[in-house]
């Protein structure tokens, strides 16, 4: 009996220590270009929390946050390859665990398990999220016209950063 009320008052002391973050400026990179011309966005103003009593992170953005070099390159972006009234977000739900973070990526409606490196990091009442990794565009029924196919890759680099504060 006595080992069992040391476990509880353990489970529940860690339960209560564990700590809630998040962040409303999240920054998400991405590149999709061939090398004849570059296409990239960036957005601050993602959102993203990480729950440490059960490794949850969380990730949502909004489509028309993006923003890019060329406005005719958003406008593509925006009503051609994300159709961003059809489909606002893009969202990742899944856990961070010894340098991988696994769930499920949602973009253009599509979702799709994904498991990549990344990196966490807690000090003084403040998480530091990172990851980097690559999508292909067909998995998430992105089509690039055969027009542009030269200039638009088949696969998006994405880089993902946050730095959350703690509830």
């Amino acid at each position: 009996m006595r080992l069992f009320t040391t476990f509880i008052l353990l489970a529940l002391s860690t339960s209560m220590m564990a700590q809630r973050y998040m962040s409303r400026e999240a920054t998400i990179e991405f590149e999709a270009g061939t090398g004849l011309e570059p296409i990239e966005a960036i957005t601050n103003a993602a959102s993203a929390a990480y729950d440490e009593s059960n490794s949850q992170i969380a990730f949502q953005v909004l489509m028309t946050t993006f923003q890019f070099e060329k406005k005719l390159m958003r406008e593509h972006f925006l009503e051609n390859y994300v159709e961003s009234e059809k489909f606002p977000k893009a969202s990742f739900k899944g856990t961070y665990n010894n340098g991988t973070i696994s769930g499920d990526l949602t973009i253009h409606g599509i979702t799709k398990s994904i498991e990549v490196p990344g990196e966490l990091t807690i000090d003084s009442g403040n998480a530091t999220l990172t990851a980097a990794f690559s999508v292909l565009t067909a998995d998430y029924g992105i089509e690039i016209p055969s027009v542009v196919k030269d200039k638009v890759a088949k696969s998006a680099n994405i880089k993902v950063s946050a730095n959350l504060k703690a509830l």
